[in-house]
């Protein structure tokens, strides 16, 4: 399970925290095994803000650790290019199997072939949405709260 840290930047009403990831290396989170050059507008200097569950009660200014669960990502990836794909072969299968005969038939083979695509990124999109919301990042621990982040602070400037 990939780990990130970063800070809480808000809490929100419903147990979740807003927390802000500075990537320590180049690439996509939460998929370590992609290089930089997959996503060009992740660098080492970005910054990254997602929403993640809060189950320790961290609040805002602590610095924590965040955990995503890789099969999700893996999931979510065969779903993104899966499920339009098997809509344009199932249009185009159908399509096929339509009988040639008149305008009504080519009519419908029109509508299966082009039409599949589109409906295919439609259902792609909804599905996507609703699996996203079942395994959101989660705050796995609090690395330090911001009370022991100021006290070191104020040691240091005595």
């Amino acid at each position: 399970m990939p780990e990130y840290e970063g800070f809480v930047v808000s809490l929100m009403e419903d147990g979740k925290a807003e927390v802000q990831i500075q990537l320590g290396r180049a690439g996509i989170v939460g998929a370590s095994g992609l290089s930089a050059k997959v996503c060009h507008c992740a660098s080492s200097s970005s910054q990254v803000t997602l929403e993640a569950l809060n189950p320790l009660q961290a609040g805002v200014g602590d610095r924590v650790s965040v955990r995503t669960d890789a099969s999700l990502l893996l999931r979510n990836g065969g779903a993104l290019i899966g499920i339009p794909v098997l809509a344009l072969a199932l249009g185009w299968t159908v399509s096929v199997l339509i009988p040639e005969g008149g305008l009504f038939g080519a009519a419908m083979k029109f509508l299966f072939m082009f039409c599949s695509l589109p409906l295919g990124i439609a259902a792609d999109v909804f599905l996507y949405r609703h699996w996203s919301r079942r395994k959101p990042p989660i705050i796995s621990r609090i690395i330090r709260t911001r009370v022991e982040m100021v006290s070191d602070f104020q040691r240091a400037q005595d």
